[in-house]
């Protein structure tokens, strides 16, 4: 039995990475999840966060996803997401900005609590 798993993040406009890996740890909604080979089938939203791989030649990859949905199956792990950054590019003013474009939509609905969440998780980054 391997101990490594195919891993695939895109975004609308391409493939962001491919590749195998023996951990990937994802920040989903109800908590971050960490998938090793032959995790149990699993879906889920994302929450704004950092993505961890650690890819089977012994690399970890640091990547900022803002937004998306991760399954499981079959040793295959899917992460589509509205916008990737790796770490190595991620700034201040990237971060400041989507908060400010959360901020702007929480002031005409503050009742909405996956916005808020969104929010939280930005903040928390203290980048």
């Amino acid at each position: 039995m391997s101990d490594t798993f195919s891993i695939k993040l895109v975004t609308p406009s391409k493939i962001f990475l491919e590749a195998n890996a023996s951990l990937v740890t994802v920040p989903a909604t109800e908590g971050d999840i960490g998938f090793l080979a032959n995790h149990v089938s699993f879906i889920s939203s994302i929450r704004p966060g950092f993505i961890s791989i650690n890819t089977d030649d012994g690399n970890e990859k640091q990547i900022y996803i803002t937004d998306g949905f991760v399954q499981f199956s079959e040793n295959n792990l899917l992460i589509i997401a509205v916008e990737l950054v790796e770490k190595e590019e991620l700034s201040s003013e990237f971060i400041n900005q989507k908060i400010t474009d959360l901020e702007y939509i929480l002031a005409s609905d503050n009742s909405n609590t996956k916005v808020q969440t969104k929010l939280d998780s930005l903040r928390s980054l203290g980048l």
